[in-house]
């Protein structure tokens, strides 16, 4: 081969490491990444702004994956059993999480990150990825929110009765009946089956100082008085007990709700009602404090690689890349889903919009890790079937917590 022909030769080379990103790939790899579709066109113009694909060559495919984890556990279940997946990057929620990971579907995530990404991480979630986010000792998901659950209150009526937030169970029950009239109810939840009535129920049973599934004491205490606040104090509707969060916030925005507690998204919910929306009328306070303590907890949804993923390098650099201390802050700044208390992320987005209150309820320390079953799914049904049937008056608060050991000692023997 003659000089010229080298130079040739290594030029063309040199052009092509340039055009694949120089990421160690043989030709050019597209990965398919899965989220919920209130997610997709987020993601697609992060990947294009935070320019993945320029500096690694990797190309990305942003699906719809299912939304209900039953269908996308039935969906997953079939792929892994042919050895495959549909997706090489998912976007996943706490319940499928805890089930495809005790199914052996995940794979390990460790080798990612070095201990100077996880001093990045707040004390609140790194607590929460000890139980969440990890099984056997391994990390399975990496989450890229801190979805705490806020106490929304209209300042505008509290103010015209000259009443300020409630510190304690006693005060919501107390400040409930002062506002509860034929038009509105003092404070509501959406408590349909489905894991809605699971999220009020694991909220109170923490403030009462106790786990839901254990069936103690806690969950007595927390559930008793829901039905109080139901049929003695007349301040929460029966009909909680068929509404989803939609109903909710329905509710809320018609003024038929003086307090509830909501997830972040209503934050946006709200002022996307242009007609009705004033600041004093979806305003956060912290918690009411339970018989125990003072606390919330969040949920999570983050990023975890099948072990059957088609592109499985490709699909580690996205991950890594996705969860950067260099990227995770611009996430957040673009979109609202990617808010958490990362330190690099907190010092990005400042005091304003959703991430002052995430800070207000960080700083406070009133962010707890949620309530945790390994078999999450059967284990929120048993108390979702028990507990509405209390508060319908179908069982007792004894049979309740009887019926419900039991099905929990058969659930762990299973």
């Amino acid at each position: 081969m003659s000089i010229k022909q080298v130079s040739v030769y290594f030029l063309v080379m040199v052009f092509v490491i340039l055009l694949i990103g120089g990421t160690g790939f043989a030709e050019p790899v597209k990965i398919t990444v899965g989220v919920g579709g209130w997610a997709v066109d987020g993601l697609k113009q992060a990947i294009e702004e935070l320019g993945f694909t320029e500096q690694t060559g990797i190309e990305v495919e942003v699906v719809t994956r299912p939304g209900a984890p039953p269908e996308f556990i039935s969906q997953m279940t079939s792929a892994v059993m042919a050895g495959t997946s549909p997706y090489d990057v998912i976007d996943i929620e706490d319940e499928a999480a805890i089930t495809f990971s005790r199914a052996g579907w995940l794979e390990p995530l460790d080798d990612l990150y070095d201990d100077e990404f996880w001093e990045d991480w707040a004390p609140d979630m790194l607590e929460m990825i000890e139980v969440w986010h990890r099984y056997e000792g391994e990390l399975f998901r990496v989450p890229h929110n801190f979805e705490a659950q806020y106490f929304w209150y209209r300042k505008d009526i509290f103010d015209e009765h000259g009443l300020t937030p409630p510190e304690t169970w006693d005060e919501m029950v107390e400040i409930g009946k002062i506002l509860t009239t034929d038009e509105m109810w003092g404070i509501s939840d959406g408590l349909a089956k489905g894991a809605y009535l699971m999220v009020y129920t694991g909220y109170l049973t923490q403030q009462a100082g106790g786990n839901p599934f254990e069936f103690d004491d806690a969950l007595r205490t927390a559930v008793k008085f829901i039905h109080d606040m139901m049929y003695e104090h007349e301040i929460f509707p029966v009909a909680a007990l068929t509404k989803d969060y939609d109903a909710l916030n329905v509710d809320y925005m018609n003024d038929r709700v003086a307090m509830m507690r909501q997830w972040p998204f209503f934050y946006d919910v709200a002022r996307g009602n242009i007609e009705w929306f004033e600041e004093d009328k979806a305003a956060i306070a912290l918690p009411p404090a339970g018989p125990a303590e003072r606390v919330t907890y969040a949920a999570s949804w983050g990023w975890v690689i099948p072990e059957t993923a088609p592109n499985m390098e490709a699909a580690k650099e996205f991950v890594k890349f996705i969860t950067s201390t260099e990227n995770a802050p611009l996430l957040a700044e673009m979109d609202v889903w990617y808010l958490n208390t990362r330190h690099s992320v907190m010092d990005a987005v400042g005091d304003e919009g959703m991430a002052q209150y995430l800070k207000l309820y960080s700083d406070a320390g009133v962010i707890g890790t949620r309530p945790f079953h390994p078999r999450f799914m059967e284990a929120t049904s048993i108390v979702e079937d028990l507990v509405s049937a209390y508060l319908t008056d179908m069982i007792t608060l004894d049979e309740m917590i009887e019926q419900g050991k039991s099905q929990m000692e058969a659930l762990a023997a299973e």
